[in-house]
This record gives C-alpha cells, structure tokens and sequence, in this order.
C-alpha cells in the first residue's frame, strides 16, 4: 500500500472500525486454535500438553530450549510461564516419567528440554497450527495491521 493511499484511506475510517475488523480476525483465528487443541486428543501426549494452559505453553518452551539446543531450569521456566516452582517441578516430574523430556541433574539443579519424541510430536502440531490460517486470512490480517497501525501513526502526527 502506498503512504497517499493509506492516508486517505484511515481518514475515511475511525479507530473503532479498523479496531473492530483487527477484534473479528484475532479471535476468530483463536477460537479455530481452542476447537483445534479440543479435537487433537489422539495421543496421550497431546492430552496431557492441551490438559491445561500451563502445560500447553510448557511444551513449546521444551520445544524451543530443543530447537536452540539449550536446557532449561526449573526456575528459568518459572519466571518465564508466570508459574510456581511447585508447579513447573510437577510437570517436569510428569514428563520425565513418560520421556517425553531429555534431562540433566546437577546436586539442586534440574535442566530440562523436549526429547526427541516431544520434539518430533510438534511437527504435527505446527503442521496443524499452520492450516488453521488461510493465506487470504494472514493477508487481510497483515492489511488490517498496517492499516491499524498506519492510522495511529498518522493521528498521533496530527
């Protein structure tokens, strides 16, 4: 989009239709992701990671501590998931027994990322998560941004 046209453009809207149009995209693309964490319950690995939000978003912190080839501690994940050290050692415990987490013990120290198996598992799910957005939809999300944002910069320059 050229900057005349976007000008223009935002000055025929307000900030309320753009915020709308930004509100109806974002959510319905999330409620596609909650119906899609509800139907993917083929394993006993994606229940336990889709059980709850925290372990949701725990696998893709092992997943990612994985991918850059780092481990984990029990209280760098704590800070990182907003969580108690209760919880994360819980889910680290749980995780370990099913192998799901490659470990490394030191006296009073814990490190922790996905195992081969949990990493493996997440081809699938990223495979998944990436139909859930059409590629028009990831545009109209992409335009309706810039727009959003265009409209803001030119309100605020006012």
């Amino acid at each position: 989009m050229n900057k005349k046209f976007i000008k223009d453009f935002s000055q025929k809207l307000d900030e309320d239709s753009i915020y709308r149009q930004m509100v109806r995209i974002i959510s319905s693309h999330e409620i596609k992701v909650y119906q899609a964490r509800v139907d993917r319950g083929d394993t006993r690995m994606q229940r336990y990671f889709n059980s709850t939000p925290l372990k949701n978003v725990f696998a893709r912190l092992c997943n990612y501590a994985f991918s850059v080839n780092e481990f984990y501690t029990i209280a760098h994940a704590t800070r990182e998931l907003r969580s108690t050290r209760q919880a994360i050692s819980s889910i680290v415990d749980e995780c370990e027994s099913e192998g799901w987490l490659n470990i490394r013990r030191q006296p009073n120290r814990v490190e922790f990322q996905a195992s081969q198996i949990l990493y493996e598992s997440w081809k699938n799910y990223v495979d998944a998560r990436t139909n859930l957005m059409s590629i028009d939809e990831h545009k109209e999300w992409i335009d309706i941004y810039n727009l959003y944002k265009n409209f803001k910069k030119n309100n605020n320059s006012i």
